[in-house]
């Protein structure tokens, strides 16, 4: 069954200009300098801004902290799962770089689930569209090739 979901997501729009979207929100560089230029801006620019830029970083950190360093390796250890691109090769293709670490967890969502939150908290009202770009992200990673659902 996730092989079936994931065929779907990957061969969806493939050919398009989604495949060059997907890859350009799964780069982390690209990732990571807009968060840190947004992060910025808000400090300077928003109400509370100090607040909240500090909240983001303080997400930001414990993720890369707790997901990255501490479940990434015991999850790996433990429940290694190889990449759908890599385990399917004849029916899964890679869009963007090919990773070959575990697919679980997913870096991509939990960091940026852990920016999203803090941005919900404070601002509400965009609830909405900050969903739209987890499941946008989401998207992404199976379209990729990177992760089973």
């Amino acid at each position: 069954m996730e092989l079936n979901i994931v065929k779907f997501f990957n061969r969806l729009g493939r050919g398009t200009v989604l495949d060059e979207l997907t890859d350009f929100v799964s780069r982390i560089f690209y990732l990571s300098a807009f968060w840190t230029v947004f992060t910025i801006a808000i400090f300077f620019f928003a109400e509370n801004g100090r607040i909240i830029a500090t909240a983001l970083t303080i997400a930001a950190g414990l993720h890369f902290l707790i997901s990255e360093g501490l479940l990434k390796y015991l999850l790996v250890k433990y429940l290694k799962k190889i990449r759908p691109y890599v385990t399917h090769p004849n029916e899964v293709f890679p869009i963007g770089r090919k990773h070959n670490d575990s697919s679980f967890p997913s870096s991509h969502m939990s960091a940026i689930l852990s920016i999203l939150t803090v941005l919900i908290y404070f601002y509400p009202g965009t609830w909405l569209v900050l969903l739209l770009l987890v499941l946008f992200m989401a998207f992404a990673r199976l379209h990729n090739g990177m992760h089973y659902p």
